[in-house]
Formats: structure tokens, C-alpha cells, sequence
């Protein structure tokens, strides 16, 4: 049994829509970041492979990797995993952010979570709060995953 966790925030400039777990939200803002900004899949990615002691998200992607999908940065951290033989028990993420508020769209979020980790809809929990006004244009991301042998 494995354990990791992950921490990211990114800046929210003006824009059109966020993605968030692979979902893309309207809003009137956009992540700033080198990737599709995706930051909920950062995070999962980033303590799946901290949790197999493969170091952190910069170490397998850099700034080279402009628009990268943050879709393929989780199918190599999941390649990772079933390389060493591990299969995800359950992944909590918690979601800070003021604006767009999440609550209509978390089911999205974790339906799709569920399909892209192939894992039962127990086995995903997502939560949303906001920095009560003191980050407005902020947005970050807290993920814990608990990692099993097959």
C-alpha cells in the first residue's frame, strides 16, 4: 500500500473556460499554465507518481511541453502505476476556487474522473470550496491517493 499527495495552484486570468478533471467549465476565466492548465489531473497525476517514488510532475514533463493535454500527463502517471504493478483504491481531491463555483458541475468532474482512472464511482471524491474572497484569482488543488498491489 502506497500513499501520495499533491498540491498545485495556477493563476486565473480572463477567458472562456477552465477544464477540470478532463471537463471543460464556461466561466470567464482561464488557467494560466504551459499545459491545458487542467489542474485537478495535476494533481491526481503528480501523487500517483509521488506515491510510487518517482518524484514529482516536473521531473516527466517541462516547459517544453506547450498545450500539452493534460489528459496524456494522467495516461503516463496511470502507464507508471500499472507498470509497477499498483491500482488506484481511492483518490480525494479537494478544489479551491472563488469563481466558477463548482457545485453544478462536480458529478461531471467525477464521472469523468471515474472513467479516465477506471475505477468505481466509490473510489473518486471530489470537493469544492472557495478562499472566502482572499484568492479571488487563484485556483488550487489538493489530491491524496491511496495505491494498492494488484
Amino acid at each position: 500500500m502506497r500513499v501520495g499527495n499533491s498540491y498545485d495552484l495556477h493563476n486565473l486570468i480572463p477567458g472562456e473556460f477552465i477544464y477540470l478533471g478532463g471537463v471543460k467549465i464556461p466561466c470567464q476565466y482561464q488557467v494560466q499554465a504551459i499545459s491545458d492548465g487542467d489542474i485537478l489531473l495535476h494533481t491526481i497525476s503528480e501523487a500517483i507518481i509521488g506515491a510510487l517514488g518517482l518524484g514529482d510532475l516536473g521531473e516527466w514533463f517541462d516547459e517544453t511541453n506547450v498545450g500539452l493535454s493534460s489528459q496524456v500527463i494522467l495516461t503516463k502517471a496511470l502507464q507508471l502505476l500499472k507498470d509497477q504493478n499498483y491500482e488506484i483504491a481511492n483518490v480525494d481531491s479537494t478544489i479551491i476556487v472563488d469563481r466558477p463555483k463548482l457545485q453544478p458541475h462536480k458529478k461531471n468532474i467525477k464521472d469523468n474522473l471515474v472513467k479516465l482512472l477506471n475505477v468505481n464511482s466509490s473510489q473518486v471524491n471530489i470537493k469544492a470550496t472557495t478562499s472566502e474572497q482572499n484568492f479571488p484569482s487563484i485556483i488550487q488543488t489538493y489530491t491524496t491517493v491511496l495505491l494498492i498491489k494488484k
